[in-house]
């Protein structure tokens, strides 16, 4: 994965969250999370669309089964926000125990997304920080609905964003996506480079017309 993107997508935002613990939210704070919910683009039988949705890195195959762990554990006490604040850095976004070749979200609503996702399994998620940053990554798709993939995604969802009566996490597939192609999409690049998966590569994207 490139370093750039990594910078962006993961340590930045971990700095947003541990900023938002310290001083609350200010706008930088806010304008932080935009790395968090990206715009999802498929093509299906629904036609062409586009969708915000929460995201984040999963953990390595190896070190999920401790994280689903101790996310039980978590969701079995009192709920506080400073305090799930706090469980996330300490205990979800670590970077030795993350794969950044990998994304997930949510699947809530059950629309336009799903119906495309089943029948292409292909996406861009297309991120946009205000007021320049952008990247377009382009994805596979799998579906999850029951086992360590869908349960971290929920589980890590409900640690943040904790619904007064437990959810029904039969109704909430995960969405994995798997990493194929990364363009940085910003003011001076502008999707003509292509982020090699060497640490810091950039090669001129092809032609497409």
């Amino acid at each position: 994965m490139p370093r750039i993107f990594i910078e962006y997508a993961f340590r930045e935002r971990v700095a947003a969250l541990r900023s938002m613990l310290e001083g609350g939210l200010g706008q930088s704070a806010l304008i932080g999370f935009t790395r968090h919910n990206p715009a999802i683009i498929t093509c299906g039988l629904a036609g062409p669309n586009g969708s915000i949705k929460g995201i984040g890195f999963i953990h390595k195959p190896g070190y999920l089964q401790g994280t689903l762990d101790k996310l039980r554990e978590e969701l079995k006490r009192p709920y506080d926000v400073r305090r799930a604040a706090r469980f996330l850095l300490e205990e979800i976004y670590l970077e030795d125990l993350v794969d950044f070749s990998r994304l997930t979200t949510l699947e809530i609503a059950k629309g336009h997304t799903c119906e495309n996702v089943r029948v292409n399994p292909k996406a861009t998620i297309l991120f946009f920080t205000p007021p320049v940053t952008s990247y377009e990554v382009r994805r596979s798709v799998e579906i999850h609905q029951s086992g360590p993939v869908w349960e971290f995604v929920n589980a890590v969802h409900d640690v943040f964003h904790r619904p007064r009566a437990r959810r029904d996490w039969g109704r909430t597939p995960a969405y994995l996506f798997g990493i194929e192609e990364i363009y940085d999409n910003g003011e001076e690049a502008m999707g003509r480079l292509k982020l090699g998966l060497v640490f810091g590569v950039g090669v001129p994207m092809r032609q497409l017309c």
